[in-house]
C-alpha cells in the first residue's frame, strides 16, 4: 500500500498554528542535557514569537544553542491527533519590526485584549523561532488518506 499523507496542508498547519495556544520548546544546554517548557506564543507571517524571562534555563540553553524544536499538538484520541513540529534557530526578537503586530496578537489571543504587562515587568525577552524545517500530522485524515492509497494500487496494481 502506497504512504499515508496526513500532513496538514499549508493553509490548514497556519490557521492550527494561530489557533494554539501552547507549544512547547526543547533546547539543549552546552552538556546536551534536554529541557522542554510549555510557553504562550504567536504564529505570525511563519514565524513563532514567544515571551519569556530572561536567565531561565531555556534562554541560557539558546544562548550556548539557538538550535531548538517547538511542538504544537491536540487531540483527545489517536483519530483526533494533530500537531506541527517546528525546528530552527531562535533569536532574540527585540529589534523585530513585527513586534507591535505580535503584541496587538498576543493581546488578543490571551488577555482579552489588555495590554501585555511585559514591558513593565523586569527580565522579560521576546524571542522568535522562524523554522527551517516543518512536520505536519492530521490523523483525522487517515480514513480518506486510506481510501486515497487504495485507489492508487488499485489503478498501479
Amino acid at each position: 500500500m502506497a504512504k499515508l499523507d496526513v500532513s496538514l496542508t499549508e493553509e490548514e498547519r497556519d490557521r492550527f498554528l494561530a489557533e494554539g495556544r501552547t507549544v512547547r520548546v526543547a533546547t539543549a544546554g552546552a552538556d546536551g542535557a534536554p529541557q522542554v517548557v510549555a510557553l504562550w506564543y504567536v504564529w505570525l507571517d511563519g514565524t513563532v514569537f514567544l515571551n519569556t524571562t530572561l536567565g531561565n534555563l531555556t534562554v541560557r540553553n539558546l544562548d550556548e544553542n539557538p538550535r531548538a524544536a517547538c511542538i504544537v499538538d491536540d487531540g483527545g484520541s489517536y483519530d483526533d491527533l494533530r500537531g506541527v513540529v517546528l525546528r530552527g534557530r531562535v533569536e532574540r526578537a527585540g529589534d523585530d519590526p513585527r513586534l507591535s503586530a505580535v503584541r496587538t496578537a498576543w493581546s488578543a489571543k490571551y488577555l482579552g485584549g489588555a495590554e501585555p504587562p511585559y514591558e513593565r515587568w523586569r527580565n522579560r525577552v521576546w524571542l522568535r523561532l522562524s523554522p527551517d524545517e516543518v512536520a505536519s500530522w492530521d490523523f483525522r485524515k487517515i480514513p480518506e488518506a486510506r481510501a486515497r492509497a487504495r485507489s492508487a494500487d488499485e489503478a498501479g496494481g
